[in-house]
């Protein structure tokens, strides 16, 4: 199926919970359902982690992928993962390109939500030759408002021609946008064992004139050919960029439950962030008495530049949170980037051998060569590994509706970088050699299908030491076990069930010490979720439901004598979303309307950004989405 031609998309029929096969992490167009995605997969973030395919190849982006660029993505872990090539302890994200073919489409879409903010798409699959080239385009008009108030303006680009001849393809890759008066988001910092009070929704506290502009991009070329009968190649090659051309931070450190405290604001200089990635893919097929290989011989590189630091720091006095005090602009003085690399190389091999009605095993051996340095002023430390990575997985099919499987991954992943009131704020932190251990059954049966699985997952533990430095305080495990049912009953109603239970736990010298608590901050060990698709038999008309339950998280680092000396915890949470969409025609033309109600009941919740470190979650939200495809 390397060159198989791909079908020209509708949007009118998109339908993220009619498209899932399980409950671990889909997205189609706009809408995602599951509970994993693209920032947390088993308590980690594979897009921190840097585990990021783009058609199943490699890539390592420093800007998101784009909307107008992609229709989606698939979660790679756990059971998903048993035949992928070269999984990732962490998981992997793998976007789908927007496809085009020998059909003509153009979809457009506009939405509005009745707290602010609007948008509005156009995307258009068009034949230029038949069978020889073909090109998506897609352009949006984006205003977006969070729950604290703060705003953003995206424009956006994404251009996919495709050239294809009689062994292969050549599919260029661009993704570009812009933000322009974003405002800085506040993060609020609470300096004892206590949650800061949740100010009012929409109203933002932060200064009028910090408002942070970027430009940033994804532009690359991935190849696909066959190379005889069973030969093929695949290749990637890419630049992404984020060009920071105003940047601001806004910090509020509470002093007391009642929201008393001080403000300050932090300016950067102009920055560049930029990384050129790419990955080469040699494959051999075969087959024979019922056996089927597959080989995979690979090479990965990437080279990454990261500029921070050099920012001014202005402290602007008292206040009580959820009190807006505007002040007047400083004359910002900046000082010198800091200036951080990243370069990469990794080779490997992987097997997949399957035996029909027996078994398969997945194996992969990789050996990578990973050198970091930061330079800081005029010091500079650097830090190379020279890892053998591997992975291994083996099913077993005793029935043919019924799977077993157990999987082992060690991988080298990315730690992300320092959070914003850091003392080390946004410098780059040492790569983290991970592993996973996990297995677990699966069941298919007609249009019904259950995954269960058990895993256990290490790395590096990073947080706030003593200076209030974020670095590596010791090892992290997450042991949980997590579940997936997923069926239809007759042509209306589709259900998919998701459930993640872990015990997350901190060890080390650092916990022996009593400097860290024994729970990792920002995980919860229980995240249940249902959604529902309803047709009640009316054409076009289709009704959904989300659940979404999020246990409690651990908010702090260390333990405090006033509560026990227990971590402060932020409290369990529960929202409901409800949808309602109907399709139909207007002269021909496909079209649907949908309006989403999402977190019905308005429930208020703090997301943990880091150790005492909090945003607003969103609230309460009614999105109205008309799309017409011509």
């Amino acid at each position: 199926m390397l060159l198989a031609s791909p079908a020209a998309a509708q949007r009118v029929s998109e339908n993220a919970i009619a498209s899932a096969d399980d409950a671990f992490g889909t997205a189609v167009g706009n809408e995602k359902i599951g509970v994993y995605n693209e920032q947390e997969v088993r308590g980690f973030s594979p897009l921190k982690a840097s585990n990021l395919r783009l058609d199943g190849v490699y890539f390592d982006p420093v800007a998101p992928t784009n909307s107008r660029m992609r229709t989606g993505f698939a979660i790679r872990v756990g059971v998903a993962a048993i035949d992928y090539t070269f999984p990732a302890p962490t998981g992997i994200v793998d976007f789908h390109l927007r496809t085009s073919g020998n059909k003509r489409v153009i979809s457009t879409s506009v939405s509005s939500q009745v707290y602010g903010g609007a948008s509005w798409d156009v995307d258009a699959q068009l034949p230029i030759i038949k069978d020889r080239l073909s090109v998506a385009v897609g352009w949006a008009l984006d205003h977006q408002e969070a729950p604290d108030g703060a705003g953003v303006h995206y424009r956006t680009l994404g251009v996919i021609p495709r050239f294809k001849f009689a062994s292969g393809e050549i599919t260029p890759v661009v993704g570009v946008y812009t933000t322009r008066g974003a405002d800085a988001r506040p993060v609020i910092v609470a300096s004892g064992g206590f949650l800061p009070p949740i100010p009012h929704s929409h109203r933002y506290l932060g200064q009028n004139w910090a408002e942070n502009s970027n430009d940033n991009g994804t532009v690359g070329v991935i190849t696909r050919f066959r190379l005889g009968e069973a030969w093929s190649m695949r290749t990637g090659l890419f630049d992404s960029f984020t060009y920071r051309k105003h940047n601001y931070s806004e910090l509020f450190f509470v002093d007391r439950p009642d929201g008393a405290g001080s403000h300050r604001v932090i300016a950067d200089p102009v920055q560049d962030t930029r990384s050129y990635s790419g990955e080469a893919q040699l494959v051999w097929n075969g087959q024979g008495m019922g056996l089927r290989h597959r080989v995979l011989l690979m090479v990965r590189a990437r080279d990454r530049l990261n500029e921070t630091g050099g920012g001014d720091v202005r402290d602007l006095g008292s206040v009580v949170l959820g009190q807006i005090d505007q002040e007047a602009k400083p004359a910002f003085r900046f000082g010198a980037v800091d200036k951080g690399t990243i370069k990469q190389v990794t080779g490997g091999v992987n097997y997949v051998g399957r035996l029909e009605g027996v078994g398969q095993i997945n194996i992969g051996l990789q050996k990578s060569d990973y050198r970091a340095s930061f330079r800081q002023g005029g010091r500079v430390t650097s830090s190379r590994e020279k890892p053998w990575l591997y992975n291994f997985s083996v099913v077993a099919y005793p029935h043919k509706d019924f799977s077993v499987y157990a999987s082992y991954v060690r991988g080298l992943e990315e730690s992300g970088v320092a959070p914003e009131n850091a003392a080390n704020r946004n410098e780059q932190l040492d790569a983290s050699l991970t592993t996973q251990i996990d297995g677990g059954i699966r069941y298919a049966h007609g249009r019904s299908r259950l995954v269960l699985s058990a895993f256990s997952i290490e790395k590096p533990y990073f947080s706030f030491d003593g200076a209030n430095v974020f670095t590596s305080l010791g090892t992290v495990r997450h042991r949980g076990v997590e579940a997936s049912y997923s069926t239809a009953i007759g042509e209306q109603l589709n259900l998919i069930a998701g459930a993640v239970l872990m015990r997350p736990q901190v060890t080390g010298e650092a916990r022996r010490l009593g400097r860290v608590g024994a729970r990792p901050v920002g995980v919860t060990p229980t995240l249940l979720r249902l959604d529902a698709d309803y047709r009640p038999g009316i054409k076009g008309l289709s009704f959904s439901a989300a659940v979404v339950h999020t246990g409690k998280r651990t908010a702090s680092t260390r333990t405090y004598a006033e509560l026990g000396g227990d971590q402060l915890q932020a409290p369990a949470f529960t929202t409901v979303d409800l949808g309602v969409r109907y399709r139909f025609s207007v002269m021909a033309t496909p079209m649907s309307v949908r309006a989403l109600v999402s977190n019905v009941f308005d429930v208020r919740s703090w997301k943990i950004v880091a150790a005492n470190s909090y945003q607003e979650n969103d609230t309460r939200r009614v999105v109205l989405t008309l799309i017409a495809d011509f």
